[in-house]
């Protein structure tokens, strides 16, 4: 079920019958995963169709952030629905989404960032603008990069250490799930540690880690979530914004020395970097606007 081309593209799952042809048309797909039976009516149609097994997938999170009452502070705390901590956990899966309206983009996007096979169900308000996510997601596509991350999680499968996982990663501690101790990273998780409480061993896991060897910090949004990728002189830098709306000004910190920096913004085609600075230990740069996703691609030289 995996594809065989140097990088993923997730794709529209489509359960509709053949008289929707021309709404996927008008919306500019051309490409879609139907049900298993179904792939060759389509392709008369002149679409690019392949069968996908809803069933035999798994199922993805609708992305989105939720709000709660913070007991302590009687404020709203946003709770981000992502799903890279999963992807992180078990890449090789096949990924289903049944995208409610106004997610679609955002699945194709996170789906693209963690390098999964996943098909997305959208509604049909929601077609042109994941053809135009799709459409962006090739352009930018490159082969996948190694994963760059400094926390190693020895995963022992439990739902408490998935909830570890999920919160390490709604908080930007980037790991990578190992099969053994590996002195590379900076802080191993190790099966039989205490994990009762996730929220509070996954801040403890900061805390051993320190905030000055994070790979990344975002600094101007508690809703954008980020994913990195890179070798010893390219580092690709994936922002997914979860909240709904475009966040300003997005100030993010990333580790490292790079002379040049190249950002692609899907909805700001023309936008650039603003107040770059890189110095021996880091780099810092302002994304002007993030709207749904957009990628920073670092070079050393």
């Amino acid at each position: 079920m995996l594809a065989t081309v140097a990088f993923l593209l997730p794709t529209l799952f489509w359960d509709g019958s053949a008289d929707s042809a021309d709404l996927l048309r008008k919306a500019g797909i051309q490409k879609l995963d139907v049900p298993p039976g179904r792939e060759e009516a389509w392709r008369k149609l002149g679409f690019d169709a392949s069968a996908f097994d809803r069933a035999g997938a798994a199922q993805a999170t609708a992305p989105r952030v939720e709000y709660h009452m913070d007991v302590a502070s009687a404020t709203r705390v946003p709770w981000v629905d992502a799903n890279g901590w999963q992807f992180e956990r078990r890449p090789q899966n096949a990924y289903f989404y049944d995208a409610p309206a106004g997610a679609a983009a955002l699945a194709a996007a996170e789906a693209f960032a963690y390098g999964v096979h996943a098909a997305i169900h959208a509604v049909p308000e929601d077609l042109p603008v994941l053809a135009r996510m799709l459409n962006f997601l090739e352009r930018i596509g490159q082969p996948a990069l190694p994963v760059r991350a400094n926390i190693g999680v020895i995963d022992d499968g439990s739902d408490a250490m998935g909830e570890v996982l999920n919160l390490m990663a709604r908080h930007n501690l980037l790991f990578q799930v190992i099969p053994a101790v590996d002195p590379r990273y900076d802080v191993i998780v190790r099966p039989g540690e205490d994990i009762s409480d996730p929220y509070q061993f996954a801040m403890q896991v900061r805390r051993r880690l320190t905030d000055p060897k994070r790979l990344v910090r975002i600094y101007g949004s508690n809703v954008v979530l980020v994913r990195l990728t890179g070798d010893g002189s390219r580092t690709r830098v994936h922002l997914l914004n979860y909240g709904g709306a475009a966040v300003q000004g997005l100030r993010v910190r990333v580790r490292g020395s790079f002379q040049h920096a190249t950002l692609s913004a899907f909805a700001h085609p023309k936008a650039d970097l603003q107040d770059y600075t890189s110095d021996d230990e880091a780099t810092e740069f302002t994304v002007p606007e993030l709207d749904t996703y957009a990628v920073i691609d670092l070079t050393t030289r």
